[in-house]
C-alpha cells in the first residue's frame, strides 16, 4: 500500500492542498489504485517554512517544489514508481 500523506494546515490550504486532495482521488478512482494507494491530511510538516512547497509525503518521504499546479504530475509518477508500473 503506497501511503500519500498531504498537509491541511492553513498555509498549505491556501496554497492549493485540498485541490490537490480532490485532484490525487480522482485519479487514484480512474487509474484504479482505490486498493493499492491511501490519501491522508496530516498537518504541519514545515515545507512552507522551509520554502520547499507544498507538504507532501509518500511513503514517509517528503517531495519538494510541489506546487498546486504540478502537484498530481509528481504525485503520478512517485506512486507508479512504488506500484512498478
Amino acid at each position: 500500500m503506497v501511503m500519500v500523506e498531504i498537509c491541511i494546515g492553513s498555509a498549505c490550504y491556501v496554497k492549493g492542498a485540498r485541490e490537490v486532495v480532490v485532484q490525487l482521488n480522482e485519479l487514484i478512482e480512474q487509474k484504479n489504485w482505490t486498493e493499492s494507494v491511501s490519501v491522508k491530511g496530516c498537518f504541519c510538516m514545515k515545507s512552507c517554512e522551509n520554502h520547499k512547497g507544498l507538504g507532501i509525503r509518500v511513503d514517509g518521504v517528503a517531495l519538494d517544489q510541489v506546487t498546486a499546479s504540478n502537484a498530481i504530475e509528481i504525485l503520478e509518477q512517485e506512486i507508479e514508481k512504488r506500484l512498478c508500473l
